[in-house]
């Protein structure tokens, strides 16, 4: 019973998953905090871990509520210690137990104001729901703590609306950079990675060190963000938002400000206003591309949709054409069409071949004494064995009422005939139904040197003459 407990615990939570995600938030927090932290404090610049967080809510629910309060307290934790001295037993305990809390209240908040499983990818309106999200889950949090350092004695209340823009922009920027990021990867990680598009992306940091020789060549960045997003759509915004703005971060830090804004915090705020200002349109540029290109694949689908209903409509159609509803043969009309055909071949080729006229013998009888319906049903049957005692290479229509029509190509008079007599046996031992026996008569004529398909056909119906002139029931061949 344990055993069972015990597993299926371990597939409710992704302990995995989890853990990984901890470690990553921690190692994220640590870095931003002992490279990047504001002068004689230990609050990062850039808080990617805040991006982590969302990114936890967005993939574990609200299980991650103790996976991101665990993440922030090992973050908090050591650096509120080594301050204990400074901030008494109380303001650290605090610190410790309130900040990972408004952390964590940071990233649900975000997760639930954006509810990215509505919509798995960004939209125009997933951006807006987005920006939104971020801003009031950010002021919220972010007012809390402000208000938790003013409660400790960390800060003095003028400095109270310093520390609040500070650490909310520092946050903004973590959420900025890594969520757009994250889902780029989860949606087409090749892309990101293919040559030459990731060294392009490589090189955006060149542009902002070359400012810091002339500031107008800042504007460098703009045609190769350009060529990036143009040519990954939202995959290459997010790339570019990534590396642009993470490339600024690091410049500041290292003291290599692109654009000489100051020193610390003035300079650091102005860089993280611009990377806000000019990320958003840069993903909304990537999303509207997305869209586009969505949109002209949509057309691109219909359009291939209605070619092909078209296509089916005109091939029923010709279908149609060429096609006796009765017997659904060949109709007279496209039989005298491709008796021009193989004559012409014929006598291109000078070979032989021949074509078959017959006609059911008695056949008013049987519409006299069994009706339409049962005279209609005898001609789909003769159809039916006429058809399954050509070849695959011969062709067969109704020429007229109970008359058909054969084309037998690369066939000669004696081998045309033997058909014909072949398809009259046929006939008369099939059963139809009918108390009389049924029987044809088949008029059979080769097609002669220079002859015209009309002579060529009226040989063949002359010797169909012939047949039933001499009792029906027989084959008759049409002399030359």
């Amino acid at each position: 019973m344990f055993r069972s407990t015990t597993a299926s615990a371990q597939a409710l939570f992704p302990w995995s998953q989890a853990l990984l995600l901890i470690l990553v938030y921690a190692a994220l927090g640590h870095l931003g905090i002992h490279y990047a932290a504001f002068p004689g404090t230990f609050f990062a610049q850039v808080w990617l871990a805040s991006g982590v967080g969302l990114i936890m809510f967005c993939l574990l629910g609200r299980v991650a509520i103790p996976v991101v309060w665990c993440a922030s307290l090992l973050i908090n934790t050591p650096y509120a210690l080594q301050h204990l001295p400074d901030n008494g037993v109380a303001g650290t305990a605090a610190l410790i137990f309130f900040s990972p809390l408004f952390d964590t209240l940071q990233s649900f908040l975000a997760w639930r104001l954006w509810r990215l499983d509505r919509e798995p990818r960004f939209s125009r309106i997933g951006l807006q729901r987005f920006l939104v999200a971020i801003i009031v889950a950010v002021s919220v949090s972010i007012a809390g703590i402000a208000l938790l350092h003013l409660a400790v004695g960390l800060i003095h209340i003028d400095e109270l609306l310093t520390r609040f823009t500070m650490m909310a922009l520092s946050d903004m920027q973590g959420l900025f950079l890594l969520v757009p990021l994250w889902l780029a990867l989860r949606r087409d990680a090749t892309a990101i990675i293919s040559y030459p598009l990731f060294f392009s992306a490589l090189a955006i940091p060149i542009p902002l060190l070359l400012a810091r020789i002339e500031p107008s060549l800042a504007a460098l960045l703009f045609p190769l963000v350009a060529f990036i997003i143009i040519r990954l759509r939202f995959v290459g915004a997010a790339l570019a938002v990534a590396v642009a703005g993470g490339s600024a971060a690091l410049l500041v830090i290292l003291g290599l400000d692109p654009l000489n804004f100051g020193a610390g915090i003035e300079a650091f705020s102005r860089w993280s206003l611009i990377v806000l200002a000019l990320g958003t349109p840069m993903l909304l540029m990537g999303i509207v591309l997305d869209d586009n290109l969505d949109y002209q694949s949509h057309l691109e689908a219909r359009v291939d949709e209605r070619t092909q209903a078209l296509q089916d409509a005109l091939a029923a159609a010709n279908i149609l054409v060429i096609t006796d509803s009765l017997t659904q043969l060949f109709n007279r009309r496209h039989m005298e069409s491709l008796v021009q055909d193989e004559l012409e071949r014929a006598q291109r080729y000078q070979q032989s071949t021949a074509l078959i006229l017959l006609d059911l013998d008695h056949f008013k009888a049987v519409n006299d004494n069994y009706g339409h319906p049962m005279g209609d049903k005898v001609l789909r049957q003769v159809s039916d064995i006429l058809s399954k005692n050509l070849r695959q290479s011969d062709l067969l229509g109704r020429w007229g009422g109970e008359e058909f029509l054969i084309l037998l190509p690369q066939i000669n008079l004696t081998a045309a005939a033997n058909v014909a007599e072949k398809l009259r046996q046929a006939i008369c031992t099939a059963n139809f139904g009918v108390t009389e026996p049924l029987s044809i008569s088949l008029g059979v004529a080769e097609l002669l040197p220079n002859e015209v398909a009309g002579d060529w056909i009226k040989r063949a119906d002359q010797a169909l003459y012939t047949a039933k002139h001499l009792g029906r029931n027989q084959v008759a061949m049409a002399k030359e």
